[in-house]
């Protein structure tokens, strides 16, 4: 009996064992699904992150009684990121409101610009906008040289607000000199006033860290008055104190 054979497919033998029609299609497939299933990961560790973010508490900043700053949680008082800080120092937030009202109370028609400009650029910006207008709705500057108006300015007494951060109370006289008819008349204002200070940063612009935000003036009156008219000048017995000790 003669056998039959059947004639082989060429192309069917030159196949690799367990080949697949559609195996390149299959590969990329399962490439994608893996790439999805690594992207779960990441997006939880993202969500994570934003609520750890969100959880975290908000900055607390504690005032002293003597209007020194601190943030809750961060390092203490002496270290080097609370000295970057101003209003850290009473000795020199005073001295502070002491040169801005030396400067702004002080002047002649000859340099009051320069004094001005000095204790202008003390002031934050709100408080420089108001203080210019004021002066200019006035025409301060102009009685200024118009009367030839000589101001000299006394310090008696500096004091700080109590319950109020670097906040100071300065009591003194200002002996305004002027010119009326062509004779040189003198008065005498004895006011308190009032000054606010902010801390900020230090840093080159402002290398004392504090600004005046809130200046005021008003006059004293009756017995106090004439008080601290005749109460001898501070700055003056503190001149006298320190050169004493030099000695």
């Amino acid at each position: 009996m003669k056998s039959s054979t059947v004639p082989a497919d060429e192309s069917a033998i030159a196949r690799p064992k367990y080949y697949e029609m559609d195996g390149a299609l299959i590969a990329n497939a399962n490439r994608a699904w893996l790439l999805a299933f690594l992207t779960i990961p990441i997006a939880l560790i993202a969500i994570g992150f934003a609520v750890f973010v969100r959880l975290q508490p908000p900055t607390v900043i504690r005032i002293g009684p003597n209007g020194d700053t601190s943030v809750v949680g961060k390092p203490a008082k002496g270290s080097m990121t609370d000295l970057a800080t101003g209003g850290t120092d009473e000795f020199l937030d005073e001295a502070f409101v002491k040169r801005f009202l030396t400067s702004y109370l002080n002047y002649s028609p000859t340099d009051v610009d320069d004094h001005w400009a000095s204790s202008l650029n003390m002031m934050t910006r709100n408080l420089r906008a108001y203080t210019l207008k004021a002066l200019g709705d006035d025409n301060t500057r102009g009685k200024i040289d118009d009367g030839q108006i000589q101001s000299v300015f006394h310090l008696r007494q500096i004091e700080s607000v109590a319950g109020e951060p670097l906040t100071y109370l300065v009591y003194g006289v200002k002996d305004v000199h002027h010119l009326s008819n062509g004779t040189e008349t003198t008065d005498h204002f004895v006011n308190e006033y009032r000054v606010r200070l902010i801390a900020d940063k230090r840093s080159d612009v402002n290398p004392d860290g504090l600004w005046i935000a809130e200046y005021s003036e008003r006059p004293i009156d009756g017995e106090r008055r004439d008080r601290i008219l005749n109460a001898p000048d501070a700055v003056l017995e503190n001149e006298k104190a320190q050169n004493k000790g030099g000695q």
